[in-house]
């Protein structure tokens, strides 16, 4: 692992955060701050980067998250605002953040989140295409909901074909080849998804599945439904491929595309937990 990583940091002030960069350069991390999204997205696109600070506004932290997420599956992004609320925390990690922390955060603990994050990134290190000052111009953030940016990611199309539950149920194939390893969770989820005549399951029946509770309980699971279905996603975009679950508005999800099951997996059976 690179003694020194680079990060870009977005302060929207050059300003901003003065006694954290300083903590953070003398812990021997390069800070590169920016003070606009065009800059730090040509940078990025440039050059091999495994930590992104955004700083900010919380909605355009959220549309830079989505978007930083698409170009580099891989990336740390952590996400530095004063968040109202639990639901604004969520909204954020849902968008693509891997870690929403408060503004008055020293630079001793931001170095520790960094250190964290790059223990799991292997693939930090691949430089990414060459680009120019105009190619990196079209990632300036549009009003793009989470859903369309990882839309966005599938740069290899799937051909026509059905998707499958193998290796026991523990693994998802899509119809190009690429496979994904699941959790607990994740697994009775698909095997939920594929036992359904029409492949679409409502958040109640979700929540009901993870655990019986009402009110603050039953939002708490809802909000990890919505966690676990952003993070097989993220997963899928990192394969190069879209996953084809849909949110149906007010209502719950759907599995869009054929989904089938090897013989070797048994029936549905039991709940998810959050546990995974």
């Amino acid at each position: 692992m690179n003694t020194s990583p680079d990060v870009l940091f977005l302060t929207g002030d050059d300003t901003a955060y003065p006694q954290q960069i300083t903590e953070l350069s003398r812990l021997g991390f390069q800070i590169h701050r920016y003070s606009g999204l065009s800059e730090l997205y040509l940078h990025l696109s440039q050059q091999a980067i495994p930590l992104v600070v955004l700083a900010g506004p919380l909605a355009i932290i959220d549309i830079a998250a989505a978007q930083l997420r698409v170009m580099r599956p891989g990336i740390g992004i952590v996400a530095l605002a004063q968040f109202p609320n639990s639901d604004a925390r969520v909204r954020t990690l849902l968008s693509g953040a891997d870690a929403c922390l408060d503004t008055y955060i020293n630079g001793l603990e931001l170095a520790a989140v960094f250190q964290a994050l790059m223990r799991r990134m292997p693939d930090t290190t691949q430089a990414p295409a060459p680009a120019d000052a105009a190619s990196a111009q079209t990632l300036t953030p549009t009003a793009t909901a989470p859903d369309s940016a990882y839309a966005s990611a599938e740069s290899v199309p799937s051909p026509s074909g059905g998707w499958r539950l193998t290796s026991k149920g523990w693994a998802l194939m899509a119809p190009s080849g690429q496979t994904l390893s699941l959790t607990t969770a994740e697994r009775s989820l698909l095997l939920r998804f594929a036992h359904e005549p029409d492949k679409r399951i409502s958040r109640d029946a979700l929540s009901l599945d993870t655990a019986a509770g009402e009110g603050s309980e039953s939002d708490r699971r809802g909000r990890f439904i919505d966690v676990m279905i952003s993070r097989m996603r993220r997963k899928a975009a990192a394969q190069r491929v879209r996953l084809p679950i849909k949110a149906v508005h007010g209502w719950g999800y759907m599995f869009t595309a054929d989904l089938l099951v090897d013989a070797d997996i048994p029936d549905f059976e039991g709940t998810m937990t959050d546990s995974d």
